[in-house]
This record gives C-alpha cells, structure tokens and sequence, in this order.
C-alpha cells in the first residue's frame, strides 16, 4: 500500500478532494434525497480506500532489490542460481532443476533457512533443526559434487528466512533465485507471502519449485 501523503501538495490534494466530495454529497443529498448524498459519499471514501490498498508506494524500499544489486557488483564467471530450501532438497524434482542449470554452467548457491518450531523459537532452542538443516544441506551439496555440480550453500538465519536469502543477494547476487516448497497448504514459506515479496522485489527470474510431501525422506 502506498503512503497517500509523501508532501505538502499531495495533503492540499487530499483535503480538496475531500471537501469537494463532501459538499457534492450534502448538494446531492439537499436536491434528491438524502440517502443519495449519503451513498455518494460512501462510495467515495470506499473508492478512495480501495485505491489506496491497491495501489504500491513507487518509493517504498525495496531491500531484496538493493542486496541483489549490490551483489551483482561483485563479479562472477558463471550464471549464479540461488537456491532457497530445506525440507524439499532431497526431492526429485527440485534436483532435476538443478541438474539442468548446472549442466548449462550455472554456479548453485544454497540457502537453508532452519525451520523452527513454534516453541523452539520462543525458548531460542533451534538445535535440532540446525541439525537437521545441515544434514539437508551437505546431502545435497554432496549429490551435487557426484553429478559434476560447482556448488555451495550454508545454513540461513534461524529467525528470519527473508533475512537469510538478504545476506546471501548481498555477498554474490543472483542470476535466477529457485524457491523450492511444498504444496500451497503445507509450506510455512508459502503462507507468510515470502514467494511473493522475493517475485515483487527482484529483477530477476523467481522460479517456484513444488516438492510433494510424500516424496521420500521429506
């Protein structure tokens, strides 16, 4: 949602549009009925309100934009692929998409963010999900080195998954983030928008990767 009053001359605007509705609404009501000045009026304010959550802020900040582009500054001989996962790296699919871009002389670059449970969380103990995360993650990096990968990847920030893939745009920049979640309904990653910020923000291919949950060994 944009911010409607960025200036004086945007506020001169509000409040001239406000009151030109308003006496609108009262002549209206005055000259037919006064339910119809009273419905010109609500339509207005909804309309207004509509506009304003739809419409995006053009100045708002866009951090994942400016990590990405601060990243790409850093030179690379190679397409780079950022590969956003956890749960899913063991899935067939996901795999098939990585042997592809690798095989066509992409670099891949993994970013597991942990998944914490609810409780774990608040009592800051993510120990076992670091565990597992790491297991996830050099099982993947080592498959990837059997097929003739160029591979790395690291462990994300145990509390903020968006945070995680920040830090990893700004070191190296990406070429095309891969996303990799289960199905609507059973990726945590899914429900709190993060496919959406990282399409919204980036300036760069966002492929969505679904692994269903009854693949083996997810």
């Amino acid at each position: 949602m944009r911010n409607p009053v960025r200036s004086e001359t945007d506020a001169f605007h509000i409040a001239w549009g406000g009151g030109a509705v308003m006496v609108a609404s009262v002549a209206l009501g005055a000259l037919v009925t006064p339910l119809a000045g009273i419905a010109l009026f609500a339509g207005a304010l909804a309309g207004a309100s509509i506009w304003e959550i739809t419409t995006k802020d053009p100045d708002r900040r866009r951090p994942l934009r400016e990590a990405a582009a601060r990243g790409r500054a850093t030179p690379h001989d190679r397409p780079r692929v950022l590969v956003v996962a956890n749960r899913t790296l063991r899935g067939e699919k996901l795999r098939a998409e990585l042997t592809r871009r690798g095989r066509a002389g992409a670099e891949l670059h993994f970013v597991t963010p942990i998944l914490a449970s609810r409780v774990h969380y608040i009592a800051s103990d993510v120990d076992s999900e670091l565990r597992d995360a790491r297991a996830r993650l050099d099982e993947v990096l080592a498959w990837a080195r059997s097929e003739g990968l160029r591979a790395t990847g690291k462990v994300g920030d145990p509390n903020v998954a968006l945070g995680a893939i920040e830090d990893e745009l700004r070191q190296s920049g990406a070429d095309e983030v891969i996303i990799s979640t289960h199905p609507p309904g059973k990726s945590n990653w899914l429900e709190t928008g993060m496919l959406e910020r990282l399409r919204e923000e980036l300036d760069v291919p966002v492929t969505h990767v679904v692994v269903a949950t009854t693949e083996q060994g997810l």
